[in-house]
């Protein structure tokens, strides 16, 4: 028994996990050996088999760690995280000042998503003992929540305890740049180039930051440089064509531009930069092909502006305000010729609301004149038979009352 426990040993020090599996099942079956089985089964990604032997060791002794948190890894590791924070917040409750334990816990409801929770958890044993991995973790929590001067203080502690972080300064120059802390980013990136400049990421962020503060010279190197190295991405181009664009170099502008355009349309400024550098560089009937392209994007749809200015005209309406209604129901037919129904209502409220016959005429008479020339068979479309023949008796009121009137003027 001895000899075939050194076997096993041997084989699980050199993660000969196979052998020590085939090892195990000649002995009888103890909680212990079980144990040593699931691992094996879990170290060479069999989880399938891990998880029942882990299982069933739990519900024999939910107080061993050991047991819980291999549970919690293996539903970890297949993407079941909600059984994996149940197993996990488990092992933590039996030893709750374990700090392997809390942070595990802490682990899963990040991946979780659970920004708050993650932090208050995070805060808690920041209080008690200065753990430098939990920084980069409350940076991310602080900026999923939209709180960027939060996360910057974590990132930036997250920098200082590990300087070689990558990505916690990749995410910490993202927020630079949208809160246009353009300095910082390039004060920041300079100091971790100068221990690895060759990290394509970083010297990106510098080369933004310094295209933003139009230092555009700096910009030119850093982001040609890579560009050089083979980098094709649509940030580097865009910023070197930037750059490029704002120096009046807009044959170059133009060619990194259009390169940043194969990668990605959507960005609406691209339009205008590399219109303009097409045009000056002698490809004008590109240029006329871009910034016409860059227009329809700018400006919506009729049946997109329709169902602007037709909610507006209601909330008008709604507000009693007859002269802004008029505006916006006049902009609805624009957009719409089909919605004749705009010209019965703002001939209504210049006759109702804003006693304005002439005005009223005018719009009963545009409305009569959308009235079909064949009439419709009886019953169809009673509704809209029955608003011209009510125009057209208001229209004989009103001209009759506009008769008198000029009569008795006279």
């Amino acid at each position: 028994m001895q000899a075939q426990n050194n076997a096993i040993q041997n084989a699980l020090k050199n993660y000969d996990y196979e052998t020590a599996l085939k090892l195990i099942e000649k002995n009888r079956e103890t909680p212990e050996l079980n144990f040593l089985k699931a691992t094996c089964f879990k170290n060479i990604g069999r989880y399938k088999d891990a998880i029942p032997i882990l299982e069933e060791l739990v519900r024999e002794d939910v107080s061993n760690i050991r047991f819980v948190n291999e549970l919690a890894d293996c539903y970890q590791t297949t993407g079941n995280y909600q059984k994996a924070k149940l197993y996990y917040f488990a092992a933590w409750q039996s030893v709750p000042t374990n700090r392997f334990a809390q942070i595990n816990y802490l682990n899963i409801v990040y991946k979780l998503n659970d920004w708050n929770q993650a932090i208050h958890l995070s805060l808690s044993i920041l209080q008690k003992d200065t753990i430098a991995i939990l920084f980069p973790m409350l940076g991310d929590c602080y900026a999923h929540l939209s709180k960027q001067d939060s996360a910057i203080i974590y990132y930036k502690k997250a920098m200082h305890s590990n300087p070689e972080d990558y990505n916690t300064l990749k995410n910490l120059s993202g927020i630079y740049l949208q809160k246009g802390k353009y300095t910082d980013m390039i004060n920041s990136t300079n100091t971790f180039i100068l221990k690895d400049s060759s990290n394509n990421t970083i010297n990106r962020y510098n080369g933004i930051g310094h295209c933003m503060k139009k230092e555009f010279g700096h910009a030119i190197y850093r982001l040609n440089k890579l560009l050089q190295e083979g980098d094709s991405s649509f940030l580097t181009n865009y910023y070197l064509g930037a750059a490029y664009f704002a120096t009046q170099n807009y044959i170059l502008a133009y060619d990194r531009l259009n390169q940043a355009y194969r990668t990605d349309s959507s960005n609406i400024d691209l339009y205008f930069y590399l219109g303009k550098s097409a045009i000056y560089s002698g490809h004008q009937q590109k240029g006329i092909q871009i910034l016409n392209a860059g227009l329809n994007k700018l400006i919506p749809n009729d049946t997109i502006l329709f169902n602007y200015y037709y909610n507006i005209s209601k909330a008008y309406n709604r507000l009693f305000n007859p002269t802004e209604e008029i505006k916006y129901l006049k902009l609805c037919f624009s957009c719409n010729q089909d919605y004749k129904l705009a010209l019965y209502t703002i001939a209504e409220i210049y006759d109702d609301t804003m006693k304005d016959p002439e005005e009223a005429l005018n719009y009963y008479t545009r409305f009569m004149a959308t009235r079909p020339k064949t009439k419709a068979s009886k019953g169809n479309n009673p509704q809209g038979a029955s608003y011209y023949n009510v125009v057209e008796n208001r229209m004989q009121e009103i001209k009759a009352a506009l008769e008198t009137t000029s009569k008795k003027r006279k």
